[in-house]
């Protein structure tokens, strides 16, 4: 009898294991369809591609204050627009406005201190199209850098202040 009750305890205990280890099914897929897909990997990547949060935020910020020359995410495609110019640029960003914004454009500008006729640089970002152009006043020479030769629309007051700063230098059209 013992023999029967050991064998009967053993299968009901079994059958308990078994069942609580049984395989939960998937009752339903979730439905997606590639737009979606897709969607959310264009918000991924624009993180980081296009950071248009942090460079909104740069708005009436000191770019010498944020190291933003040097420091930004920014900092590495400035060196590749402006080449040897760089260094230059870095050296000579004293005396500065902060960030303004107009519309999707960022811009600041920076001269050498006490010198502004012989280097200053007029920096403008397009936030929308992840652009930047680097406009460079050097001993009544103006060297204009372009981001992916993509040409910024400066408009507004922007345009009014680069075209005087074009007639003080005696830079034509």
């Amino acid at each position: 009898m013992n023999y029967r009750a050991t064998y009967f305890s053993t299968v009901i205990l079994s059958s308990f294991v078994f069942i609580s280890c049984k395989k939960q099914t998937i009752e339903s897929i979730p439905k997606t369809d590639s737009t979606s897909i897709k969607t959310e990997a264009l918000k991924e990547d624009s993180i980081v591609i296009n950071p248009n949060d942090s460079l909104y935020n740069l708005n009436s910020t000191s770019v010498i204050g944020t190291q933003f020359l040097t420091k930004s995410s920014l900092a590495p495609r400035l060196k590749k627009l402006l080449g040897s110019d760089y260094d230059q640029m870095v050296k000579n960003w004293n005396t500065e406005t902060p960030f303004e914004k107009q519309d999707n454009i960022l811009h600041a500008w920076g001269c050498k201190q006490h010198d502004c006729s012989t280097y200053s640089y007029d920096l403008f970002i397009d936030v929308k199209n992840n652009k930047i152009n680097v406009y460079k006043f050097s001993e009544s020479k103006l060297t204009v850098f372009k981001e992916d030769n993509f040409d910024i629309e400066i408009t507004g007051s922007f345009l009014k202040d680069l075209n005087t700063k074009k007639q003080n230098a005696e830079i034509k059209e």
